[in-house]
């Protein structure tokens, strides 16, 4: 499964989880899991949806997850910003978007779909 993988809910929701399992009895790398826990992530996945991911697919979720929180979390932070906990949804003016693409682009997407379970990328 070379392509790229659409990531629902339920598999975000499971590797987030698995992810804060692996740092509490494993730990990470520097700034990045061991080699086993990849193995580990990878096997959950199929273990729960029957799917077949590469490290690749999962480290690219992961890391994606990462920079959308990362904007997430500058977003939430920035003063003058509107945030709705209701909807996790930040109100800002188009120029003040553009300007949020320019410092995160992996994150723009939060414009328009709130980041998935802000409380376990935590």
């Amino acid at each position: 499964m070379g392509e790229k993988q659409q990531w629902s809910i339920e598999y975000l929701k499971c590797l987030l989880e698995t992810c804060i399992e692996e740092i509490n009895t494993v730990g990470k790398k520097r700034l990045t899991f061991h080699k086993d826990s990849w193995v580990k992530l990878r096997s959950v996945l199929k273990e729960k949806f029957g799917l077949v991911f590469t490290q690749r697919q999962v480290k690219n979720a992961y890391d994606n997850l990462k920079a959308k929180y990362v904007g997430w979390v500058y977003l939430k932070n920035k003063t003058g910003n509107i945030y709705n906990p209701q909807t996790n949804i930040f109100t800002l003016t188009n120029e003040e978007w553009e300007e949020f693409k320019n410092g995160h682009p992996k994150a723009a997407s939060i414009k328009t779909t709130p980041l998935a379970f802000p409380e376990l990328c935590a």
